[in-house]
């Protein structure tokens, strides 16, 4: 991973270049509440605000008369498909109080500064590429992420097509449904000491129980659907770009380039062994925090450049060029039949 730093001009910042007030004002937007499309008359910009202006007077705990985690369907989940056939996914509105509660923890001064360090350590290998970290654009956000997957990730793609021999690649089963709520502590302190303190008051734990508070004490899955909730898995993921990192150094496995984004990896090696060598440590990583690789998303292949751009981009391409073949060959045939009909005319 390199710096997050905002490099292209659709992109006023990456939320890691904003102070922490900035931050708290990006993850209680609108637009990062929630990231999946609803019909434009839903808005929740009034009752965020109101619940940011309660709980700048008294913490959340106050207003509980039980436990959060005790409430099943806390959340309100609405079920989104993908493809238009079977791949249903499940989209959660967070209960504002929850939200709210937790982007004022991670937006804290110190906990800001800690989660800043945090991240810079997981780049630390320049060879392993992060592209996901929630940013606000000039623009709409979301228009924003598909700009930047196309700029940050498709073109890089083809630019190292040029360099490597070959491209793997590999994806998470059920990314946000399969995160270890434990490992966020994982991440941000350490493992070997998270699980020496276990108790409140580590910014960790104190993440770590908000999830459990939005998912009925469960402590596998996050809610998936807002900015906030990109922001902590990259924390996790993160995490395991550092894990995989030191993996491969073990291994000497060092030609090779890695863009993620967000459970997504393309991986570029110039000799097969490694990109296979990477896919194992790869897998072995994610098994560690929970997780494990999509066998039919994952793979090796020499056509670095036809990888390198997503299936459902390449099938619309190719529909275009053959509209625009049908269109050309319906107008010939137009032309030569006007030609035909004036030759009888005469």
């Amino acid at each position: 991973m390199t710096s997050h730093r905002a490099r292209k001009k659709n992109y006023s910042a990456s939320v890691l270049d904003m102070s922490n007030v900035r931050a708290e004002g990006f993850f209680l937007k609108d637009e990062s509440y929630c990231t999946f499309d609803l019909p434009p008359y839903f808005s929740f910009k009034a009752i965020l605000k109101k619940t940011d202006k309660l709980l700048k007077k008294v913490p959340l705990s106050n207003f509980q008369k039980s436990d959060p985690k005790e409430a099943d369907r806390i959340n309100h989940v609405i079920l989104t498909n993908k493809d238009g056939k079977y791949s249903w996914r499940p989209m959660q509105l967070i209960h504002p109080a929850l939200y709210v509660s937790l982007v004022k923890k991670i937006t804290e001064v110190n906990s800001w500064k800690k989660l800043n360090k945090r991240f810079a350590f997981f780049s630390k290998n320049s060879r392993i590429r992060c592209l996901s970290i929630p940013a606000e654009t000039k623009g709409k956000d979301a228009a924003g992420q598909v700009s930047n997957w196309w700029q940050e990730v498709e073109q890089k793609s083809i630019e190292l097509s040029l360099e490597y021999e070959y491209i793997a690649h590999a994806d998470i089963t059920n990314c946000y449904g399969s995160i270890y709520t434990h490992s966020i502590a994982w991440a941000i302190h350490g493992q070997k000491w998270a699980k020496r303190h276990r108790q409140p008051g580590h910014l960790g734990n104190d993440i770590d129980r908000h999830l459990q508070a939005m998912n009925f004490g469960q402590t596998n899955g996050i809610p998936q659907g807002s900015a906030l909730m990109n922001f902590v898995a990259e924390i996790v993921l993160g995490y395991s770009d550092l894990i995989l990192s030191l993996k491969l150094k073990g291994h000497g496995v060092c030609d090779y380039r890695i863009l993620r984004f967000r459970d997504d990896y393309r991986i570029f090696v110039n000799q097969p062994k490694d990109g296979e060598e990477i896919l194992k440590c790869l897998s072995e990583t994610m098994h560690a925090l929970g997780m494990k690789l999509h066998p039919s998303k994952t793979g090796l292949s020499r056509e670095v450049i036809r990888q390198s751009i997503k299936p459902d981009k390449l099938s619309w391409i190719c529909r275009k060029h053959s509209e625009k073949d049908i269109q050309n060959n319906c107008s010939l045939s137009m032309r030569f039949r006007k030609s035909i009909l004036t030759r009888a005319a005469y």
